[in-house]
């Protein structure tokens, strides 16, 4: 059997006209058992047949359909289900039940396809299979975030047979995608079912009403009637329905009468109510904006015999111990008379600010510290609720932090705190993010779930990655993976692949962000089995690997770990040339998991490229050059051609590049880290002690001359270097030794200038290289053309003059590249140094004289500048005013006394 079976099976269908009715699960058993035997050459031959005879031959064709469905399927194309589709519903239409559910079943153990499952469904449904019927529903509504109705017959359903809490989920997924798609007709019946089964539940249905009075105030006044209703022995509850109908509509005379008639019932007992009710005109003036009427009601109404109140113009907590329609009077906390202060009722209502028992200023005056640091500590919900119920419903961790510290907690207890207040802030329904404040918290009426909340956070996200962080974070607190929210989240990731209506969208050049939605969506679906996801399974890692443009970079970007990882993974899975791949990718991965892929591979050889281009370009490739140092295997720097004496002068020269980065405010943090550990390496664990005393003098020379001028070392090292060297050979000469060794530590090494002179050298350096250099290129060119080059002194004279710039280009730019700049704020005006003006008194001659100290650049003997680094610069260095020392230099003797030290103005 095989390809010419299947031709031969397409004729005689065609042939014998076979029908629908004639096809059973054995028939296409059969066809599976001769698919199999095909190789891939022939299952391409086979599609292709089969796709021709249905556009040619039989559009109808049921072994065409399958086979070439069968053969999309495992090959996950764009229109991986379209065959096998069209084939269920044509068995569908024949009532050929076992047959639809075995194509759908096919399909099904793909991928969770909508389209199959709702077929499956309707043959349960029509095969009396009702049990099996929901159990598929709930595995669609998964997959189709738009479907209601079906989650609205789940929620009865689960309502029948007695679960509660499962047809409560399914009604607020309902409620959830009928006002996501603004849709908010059909609500209403749906909230009036969840009433009976979570009436309590006040702040949910506050927060429907909300939701849905943004699309429709009508529909929103209806349902906070329902919920008014339903909350008849709840005053308090009555009067949040009445002030948000109101809020929605001011012309809602119904809501305004309720209102009034609940404000006389909760405060029937206040001693002024009557007149609050009048003053503010909630109940005679009906031209009135009435949600200035309520706001005048409620803060008028606060104020009561007993009630605590603030004032502003002194910062004085009170409590009002009279109050009529002309008085109040008013005893502050630390107040000697007893009579207390008295203010007109007018003056009250605009200087003072009444306060409830819970607020938190009233709580710091009314409670001992240490009594109120204990139930801050303890009790973080409340401490949470009381602060931003504190502070008009909202609150920042600024303005939390101002709350609290010192006054109740000290300093140190803060941030122990604040770590756990977070998790209380995520996890707390009763408190939300504010969209437009970062670090801002709101106190809810209406519960917010987790899973909103956490919605809210990945759609404030900003960075790419911290959604991603969002969405793991979501998983790891264990948030309902099965919520619309979720499905949210993730579509985020997939909508980048795929198009509205789930086609797949072509992929033109590879990102970072593409890699990492493909292999987080991988991970979901594989890894974490959630298989209801919606994912290009038709796209491969292998084919976005040959839609990006820059390996390295684009992997680099990558500011996952676990997707680092992953992608590694795949490299050396799907990748042929992956060593070579990895070896590049290595800088960017610094952890032992690339190494251990070379190792388990048997690929060290390709490993060892590595270390050898590590060390050859090690400005570049420094943070992997320190993690070979630390973390690599000492026996492959030798098979890579290193020598330790070339290991220990790259590390010499890496440090002395490090210094001079930090000096130049260059990735100032992570260089300063590597020159701790170069130090460690060098002297702490003593490489350079050790090359010394196992090398020659001439090892020795070598180590102190590269020593000496990194940039930057402390004084105290080179001493201790030049210690082993004299301890090792008592003999040896140091070439920079002109003065006792003492002073040896505070001599500079380096080459200093100002920024006027770096400036200029660094226009000669452009100059010889974009003009001089060029200009000689084309003599020499013209020089050629002459002729015999043997008796050509033009040619000759031009590659002379071209060597001559070459080795004035290198040398500056070697000097530009060890060059530091001195600004005047950098100078010590109590030593001679780089950029001080000095006054002798030459007892030799007796006379004064003046030098100006300079750096290689700016010196001019002629004019009694000298070089600091001159043998005549480096023996004043350091001295200060009125220090008298003598040197002979030359054979000559000099005695000086230091009698004036100015710093110069550059």
């Amino acid at each position: 059997m095989g390809f010419q079976e299947i031709e031969n099976l397409l004729k005689e269908e065609q042939w014998t006209r076979t029908t629908v009715q004639t096809y059973t699960v054995n028939s296409f058993q059969t066809l599976d058992a001769q698919i199999k035997e095909l190789d891939e050459e022939q299952k391409t031959e086979a599609k292709n047949l089969c796709d021709k005879h249905l556009a040619e031959r039989e559009r109808n064709s049921i072994i065409a359909m399958y086979i070439s469905g069968s053969i999309q399927l495992e090959r996950k194309g764009a229109d991986d289900y379209l065959q096998l589709l069209n084939l269920i519903e044509m068995f569908m239409e024949n009532k050929k039940w076992n047959v639809v559910e075995m194509l759908c079943a096919k399909i099904l153990s793909r991928s969770e396809n909508k389209h199959a499952l709702r077929l499956l469904s309707s043959s349960y449904e029509q095969t009396g299979r009702e049990d099996e019927k929901f159990a598929l529903w709930e595995r669609l509504v998964k997959v189709d975030y738009e479907e209601v109705d079906i989650v609205r017959y789940l929620a009865v359903h689960a309502n029948q047979k007695g679960s509660k809490d499962k047809a409560i989920g399914f009604y607020k997924k309902a409620v959830h995608r009928l006002i996501k798609r603004k849709d908010v007709s059909s609500v209403r019946s749906l909230f009036a079912a969840m009433l009976e089964l979570e009436g309590e539940n006040f702040g949910y249905f506050m927060s429907v009403a909300d939701q849905v009075s943004v699309i429709s105030k009508s529909t929103a006044i209806a349902l906070l009637r329902d919920l008014e209703l339903a909350n008849k022995d709840d005053i308090d509850r009555q009067i949040e329905c009445q002030k948000k109908m109101l809020f929605l509509d001011r012309e809602d005379t119904f809501a305004r009468e309720n209102l009034i008639r609940s404000y006389k019932t909760k405060y029937k007992t206040h001693s002024r109510l009557k007149n609050c009710l009048e003053s503010s005109a909630l109940t005679s003036n009906f031209t009135r904006d009435v949600l200035h009427s309520i706001e005048d009601f409620e803060t008028n109404i606060a104020f009561d015999k007993g009630t605590f109140v603030f004032q502003n113009s002194t910062n004085r907590i009170g409590r009002i111990r009279f109050i009529d329609e002309n008085d109040v009077i008013v005893d502050f906390a630390g107040q000697s008379t007893k009579e207390g202060s008295r203010l007109s009722t007018s003056m009250a209502f605009k200087s003072l600010q009444a306060l409830p028992k819970s607020h938190i200023w009233v709580l710091k005056s009314a409670l001992p510290r240490e009594k109120l640091n204990k139930k801050i500590q303890e009790d973080i919900t409340w401490t949470l609720n009381t602060l931003m119920a504190s502070n008009g419903g909202k609150i920042s961790l600024k303005e939390m932090k101002n709350e609290l510290v010192p006054s109740i907690l000290d300093a140190k207890e803060w941030t122990p705190w604040l770590n756990q207040a977070k998790k209380v802030l995520m996890t707390n329904p009763l408190f939300d993010l504010s969209n437009n404040e970062t670090d801002t918290y709101l106190l809810r009426s209406t519960p917010v779930s987790y899973e909103e909340k956490q919605l809210s956070v990945f759609r404030g996200e900003k960075d790419f990655y911290d959604k991603i962080k969002s969405l793991k974070d979501f998983i790891a607190s264990k948030g309902d993976v099965e919520s619309d929210f979720f499905f949210e989240m993730v579509k985020y990731f997939s909508d980048m692949f795929l198009e509205e209506n789930g086609a797949f969208k072509p992929i033109v050049i590879a990102t970072d962000m593409t890699f990492s939605s493909f292999l987080l969506l991988e991970d979901l679906v594989k890894k974490q089995n959630m298989n209801f996801i919606n994912r290009p399974e038709n796209l491969t890692f292998a084919m976005l690997y040959e839609r990006v443009e820059n390996i390295e970079s684009c992997f680099a970007a990558i500011k996952d770990a676990e997707l680092k990882k992953s992608f590694i993974d795949h490299v050396v899975d799907e990748v042929a040339n992956w060593p070579k791949v990895l070896a590049q990718l290595f800088p960017y991965y610094l952890t032992g998991y690339i190494p251990d892929i070379f190792r388990q591979n048997k690929k060290t050889n390709d490993f060892i490229r590595i270390y050898k281009d590590a060390v050859e370009n090690f400005k570049e490739k420094g943070n992997t050059l320190l993690y070979l140092l630390k973390n690599g295997e000492a026996k492959l720097w030798a098979k890579a051609g290193i020598s330790e004496e070339q290991l220990l002068f790259t590390k010499l020269q890496l440090l002395d590049y490090t210094n001079r980065c930090i000096d130049n405010k260059k990735d100032v943090q992570e260089n300063r880290k590597n020159a701790k550990t170069l130090m460690g390496l060098l002297f702490d664990e003593k490489d350079i002690f050790k090359y010394i005393e196992q090398g020659k003098e001439e090892n020795a020379q070598k180590i102190y001359s590269l020593v000496a001028n990194v940039f930057d070392l402390p004084g105290g090292k080179k001493i201790e270097i030049k210690h082993a060297i004299s301890e090792k050979y008592p003999s040896f000469k140091f070439f920079d030794e002109l003065m006792p060794i003492d002073k040896e530590s505070v001599v500079p090494t380096g080459l200093f200038c100002t920024a006027a002179s770096l400036d200029a050298k660094k226009k000669e350096l452009e100059y010889i290289q974009h003009v001089e250099l060029p200009e000689v290129a084309r003599e020499i060119g013209m020089a050629r053309e002459m002729g015999d080059l043997r008796e050509n002194s033009e040619y000759k004279y031009g590659k002379e003059k071209q060597s001559l710039l070459n080795n004035t280009l290198r040398r500056l730019a070697e000097e530009i590249d060890r060059a530091t700049v001195i600004t005047k704020d950098k100078v010590d005006p109590e030593k001679i140094g780089f950029g001080t003006k000095v006054v002798l008194f030459d007892h030799t001659k007796d006379q004064e004289i003046a030098y100006t100290i300079m750096g290689p650049w700016e010196s001019n003997p002629d004019e009694n500048i000298i070089n600091l680094s001159a043998p005549f610069g480096r023996a004043l260095l350091n001295r200060q005013k009125g220090e008298r020392f003598s040197f002979v230099l030359n054979e000559q003797s000099y005695d000086f006394t230091v009698k004036e030290l100015t710093v110069l103005d550059f």
